[in-house]
């Protein structure tokens, strides 16, 4: 009998305990080739000597690639001019100085930016003037201009081309490029 007791006890308690379980909810349940879900105004934060420093990050959610965004900067204007590697990413930041997006003289610094984790990913990109004023703030007044500008390019740009791959992995990781080509 006290063993007959002690089997229902623990069903019991097993019965009653709560679930641990925790599922995480997909930010994209589909990606898309040149198009995304939705577009975000976001805050990029990063540590430099000690002090951290925010920026204002346009993302593209629920792109096909992470490199959407370096793609389509490279596809118009060639090789980037700097790599920046932020502490514990595995990708670079990819920096454009100094290019005219809009034929009308000006100059701007993009850095482009993206990220691929489990039903979630997204392209980015952040642009500054020349003396480095944060133009994608919500004070900016080419804030719609610069997000129109780079959702044309992410919608319009040709798959087919490949050359950015190449011109990527054997700067990044020759090794991989080694391996994919």
């Amino acid at each position: 009998m006290k063993k007959i007791l002690s089997i229902i006890s623990l069903f019991l308690i097993i019965s009653c305990s709560s679930s641990q379980k925790v599922v995480k909810e997909a930010k994209c349940p589909k990606i898309y080739k040149n198009k995304y879900t939705e577009i975000l105004s976001e805050k990029y934060e990063t540590i430099y000597n000690n002090d951290t420093i925010s920026f204002n990050e346009i993302r593209f959610e629920c792109v096909f690639s992470a490199f959407y965004s370096h793609k389509v900067m490279f596809d118009k204007f060639g090789k980037w001019d700097k790599t920046i590697y932020p502490s514990n990413k595995k990708h670079p930041i990819l920096v454009w100085e100094k290019v005219e997006l809009f034929s009308n003289g000006e100059k701007y610094n993009v850095y482009t930016n993206g990220m691929e984790e489990w039903k979630h990913i997204y392209a980015s990109v952040m642009v500054f003037d020349e003396n480095n004023k944060d133009l994608l703030s919500n004070e900016s007044t080419q804030k719609e201009r610069l997000t129109n500008y780079f959702a044309d390019l992410i919608k319009n740009h040709k798959t087919e081309k490949r050359d950015f791959y190449e011109a990527y992995w054997t700067t990044v990781d020759p090794e991989h490029w080694e391996n994919i080509k």
